[in-house]
């Protein structure tokens, strides 16, 4: 009797300890933003793919690096924790583990590839790994959902043609991702324009003569304060603080809160510091 009631609690425990490790209690998945193979977050765009993998198994993916929702954020045990490992040389074994918040592993799949293109292979791994969720029939459940709301009737499943239309807009959103972090990136590569001030091909001059801008019917007559006489003919260029000098061919622009004087000199650039008076 004794022993029968020693296996019935060893039972009643084991079930227990099953139905606590359900995948259906998760509701989210965290994809980490740098695997340990990676020197670089989302290099070969490989956390991307992985996210795109677990959205199109059902799952809902948040990059460690993105802000959580409000609900996990009071709950991080909502999610698992997705690691992913690759070793071998001949043949890689890629590792999918996915972990709840006490660091138990929930579920765990592998994927093997021969592929030796290095940025080829860790992909390659972890769609064979993600074959094995194919079986899963991943469904959140929550867990003080009512028996009536955890025993309600599945929906069909959308027919293949509309899968592959929901895979082409996903992969579409992943494209257009891809390139907006491209052209940040290049923005971030694009040097701000040099000072005149800082660059050493221009030299810079001080011209300590005071100028009186006399409006003309397209631009201005800078004239010289002392004698009265038109020095410089400045004509409009459509853009504002910018016009072109007749005497000299240059420019003359405000940057910085000075109006610049800029022109050819033989194989010198000349910046000259314009004192004007409008």
């Amino acid at each position: 009797m004794k022993k029968l009631l020693m296996i019935l609690i060893f039972a009643s425990c084991f079930l227990k300890l099953n139905a606590q490790y359900s995948i259906n209690d998760y509701k989210y998945v965290i994809v980490e933003k740098q695997f340990h193979f990676q020197n670089e977050p989302n290099q070969y765009n490989l956390n991307e793919l992985t996210r795109f993998l677990f959205k199109k198994h059902g799952f809902k993916p948040v990059l460690e690096s993105d802000v959580f929702p409000s609900d996990l954020k009071s709950d991080y045990c909502l999610a698992l924790q997705s690691e992913i490992t690759a070793k071998g040389f001949l043949k890689t074994t890629v590792t999918i583990s996915l972990k709840d918040c006490n660091n138990n592993i929930i579920f765990q799949a592998e994927g093997t590839t021969k592929e030796k293109d290095f940025d080829k292979v860790y992909s390659y791994g972890i769609r064979e790994a993600f074959e094995n969720f194919k079986g899963l029939k991943y469904n959140y459940v929550p867990k003080n959902a009512t028996a009536n709301n955890a025993t309600e009737e599945v929906k069909p499943t959308k027919n293949s043609s509309d899968e592959v239309e929901q895979l082409k807009a996903e992969i579409e959103e992943l494209k257009k991702e891809k390139e907006v972090k491209a052209q940040e990136k290049v923005a971030e590569k694009v040097e701000e324009p040099k000072s005149v001030f800082e660059d050493n091909s221009k030299k810079l001059k001080t011209n300590n003569t005071y100028f009186e801008a006399v409006v003309t019917d397209n631009g201005y007559n800078l004239v010289d304060a002392e004698n009265k006489k038109v020095i410089h003919v400045l004509t409009k260029t459509g853009m504002d603080d910018v016009f072109t000098v007749k005497s000299n061919n240059g420019l003359v622009y405000k940057k910085d809160g000075k109006w610049l004087l800029e022109y050819t000199k033989g194989k010198k650039t000349i910046v000259e510091i314009l004192n004007i008076i409008f």
